[in-house]
């Protein structure tokens, strides 16, 4: 996304304590990539208004000007302009706000929510025990009242934020940046512009997913149903995912995706078939490569979040909540702003710059850095999708050419040795989802893959 103010408070983009060549190479990159965003109905106005305003060769230039020019500068600060005014889609959510529909949409919402927390009710009252039963994959009853009073938190949470008015339109284009079709917490839950145009079967399962993550800041995104092993992961995991509660309350609701085919794992055409167990261990490794693509956009997602938080904080003049300066917060920062070469690492801030005594300053975190974040992003969520349409593993002989399509496969020695471990395989599936983007942002699949690793770090391990 296209930042929309200067990286500095002072001049912009300039300033002597940031690395100056790649952060004028990334910002070119910013605005090419904004331009080949835009909608084609909106292109031809686009270009006029760059035309007018004299800064059109900047776009279509691919070497990068020199931006501690002056003019330079400004003409920059002048495409941005054009872009946010002709193509704001394209641009860093800044000061657009979410809000929540008018009186009919509000209507037509409050008629899905109505479904939706109904369906959470009966869930509750057990009225759908066979069907968390065979979700959940439960041997006994011993664990339906701890889900089922997850279905009544679930009906709380949505029905106090449709009666607070925060159920949010998605004016800023935040859904876009995630690439999700919804984004929910405790404290609100953002939905498509269109979302309350009228009540849709698509929506009300949005809604049926989201509750969970309402109720729960613990529940998150594991797995989705329809991904190889949504039935069998553990315990642990299905008690924490929102789309084991979703798919219970899809099915009570008669709202059931279509079945998923279970995952095909393709022995090489020579040789010895494989044993089940042997396929039981491919199944793994794809289920563990799913869920660290999952954990690596969802864990980007928080930063990007909190990077959003300590903004506001850094520029309000009357904050009510509590500060956001937690050494946890700022390692954080730190570590996802030097593998993706954001600014945050650069400035003041952070335990390196204060004695142990201190608590941590928090780096100004600027639009720019807002911006790379959400490239950044969008690329983590590709990775989801690639793991997400997986339902074939080729498993081939030496010298056998990949499958096409960048499908998922493994060579045979491995799934096959016994000494090769499912993390191992779920790694070259890791592997593979970075290699199957065409252009991402960071500059090459192995980096994309060190992100995606990182973020398997737990970070109040990382070292001060």
């Amino acid at each position: 996304m296209l930042p929309l103010r200067g990286v500095t408070q002072q001049e912009p983009f300039t300033h002597p304590q940031l690395p100056q060549p790649p952060l004028r190479a990334t910002l070119h990159r910013l605005v090419r990539r904004a331009y080949s965003r835009v909608r084609q109905d909106d292109l031809g106005a686009l270009r006029v208004a760059l035309s007018n305003t004299g800064v059109d060769s900047y776009v279509r230039s691919a070497a990068v000007p020199d931006y501690t020019n002056t003019a330079v500068n400004d003409a920059l600060e002048k495409l941005i302009a054009v872009f946010v005014d002709k193509t704001p889609y394209v641009a860093q959510a800044g000061n657009r706000q979410n809000q929540p529909p008018g009186n009919a949409g509000q209507a037509v919402l409050k008629t899905m929510v109505d479904e939706a927390t109904t369906a959470f009710t009966q869930i509750a009252a057990g009225n759908a025990d066979a069907h968390i039963t065979a979700v959940f994959n439960l041997a006994d009853g011993a664990r339906l009242p701890e889900i089922k009073r997850t279905f009544t938190e679930a009906a709380k949470g949505l029905r106090r934020l449709h009666d607070n008015r925060l159920i949010l339109l998605d004016h800023r284009g935040d859904l876009d940046i995630q690439g999700a079709g919804a984004v929910s917490s405790p404290r609100s839950l953002t939905v498509p512009v269109t979302f309350a145009d009228a009540r849709a079967d698509a929506r009300v399962r949005i809604l049926l997913h989201e509750s969970f993550h309402i109720a729960s800041k613990d529940i998150v995104d594991h797995i989705y149903f329809g991904a190889a092993g949504f039935s069998t992961v553990g315990w642990p995991a299905m008690k924490t995912n929102a789309d084991h509660y979703a798919e219970v309350a899809r099915r009570h609701a008669g709202l059931t995706l279509p079945a998923p085919a279970p995952l095909a794992v393709l022995a090489p055409a020579a040789g010895p078939a494989l044993t089940p167990a042997q396929e039981l261990k491919v199944s793994q490794a794809l289920t563990e490569a799913q869920e660290r693509l999952t954990k690596g956009w969802a864990r980007s997602l928080w930063v990007w979040q909190n990077m959003g938080l300590v903004q506001r904080y850094q520029n309000s003049y009357l904050w009510l909540g509590e500060a956001p300066t937690t050494e946890l917060l700022v390692r954080q920062l730190m570590l996802e702003s030097q593998q993706i070469s954001m600014t945050l690492h650069h400035g003041t801030g952070g335990r390196a710059t204060t004695p142990p005594d201190v608590p941590p300053v928090l780096p100004l975190v600027t639009a720019y850095d807002l911006a790379v974040m959400e490239e950044v992003l969008a690329d983590l969520h590709r990775l989801v999708s690639w793991g997400q349409a997986q339902q074939t593993v080729h498993v081939l002989a030496a010298g056998t050419p990949l499958p096409a399509g960048n499908a998922a496969y493994l060579a045979a020695t491995d799934v096959t040795n016994a000494a090769t471990s499912v993390g191992n395989l779920a790694d070259q599936f890791v592997t593979q989802a970075t290699q199957s983007l065409a252009s991402p942002w960071l500059p090459n699949a192995p980096a994309l893959k060190t992100l995606v690793d990182g973020m398997r770090v737990r970070y109040d391990q990382l070292s001060s």
